[in-house]
């Protein structure tokens, strides 16, 4: 029994530090290849390109240019959307949705998504007191899988 759990735990180191096994996953690209830093410099939702991709926390990240990828590198979380880019009027009510990066708005210096240009007319209406149950709701619910909401 003793061996059989040795073996075991070396079979697990092997394959964690064998390079055939090292980045078998790629990372998730991160709100559908937009550019996050554009909504900040450039005022619109703009497509970024692989060729300026960066990796943050696992998800990577595609920018228009060198100059902006240098940016969010420097201080990603000055850039990245709120609620982990799900959709904010939907966090409001305890739901991950997932959200349109062409239906946003900047408040306060953060980044809000939301899932349609209809739902972020609904959140606008009430913005402020949207912001502040949001971010309660976020506080529980952002560990629990969207599929589980």
């Amino acid at each position: 029994m003793k061996h059989k759990i040795t073996l075991l735990i070396l079979f697990a180191v092997a394959t964690l530090i064998s390079p055939s096994y090292a980045n078998i996953q790629k990372p998730e690209v991160a709100l559908s290849g937009y550019d996050v830093v554009s909504y900040f410099t450039k005022g619109k939702a703009e497509k970024g390109n692989k060729q300026h991709a960066f990796v943050y926390e696992g998800s990577e990240y595609h920018f228009s240019s060198d100059q902006q990828k240098e940016m969010f590198s420097k201080a990603p979380e000055k850039y990245l959307p709120q609620y982990d880019g799900y959709c904010a009027y939907g966090v409001t009510v305890g739901r991950k949705l997932e959200a349109s990066p062409e239906a946003w708005k900047i408040v306060d210096g953060k980044l809000y998504l939301n899932l349609n240009r209809k739902f972020m007319a609904n959140w606008e209406k009430d913005m402020i007191s949207n912001i502040e149950e949001g971010d309660d709701q976020w506080e529980l619910i952002k560990d629990i899988p969207a599929s589980d909401l």
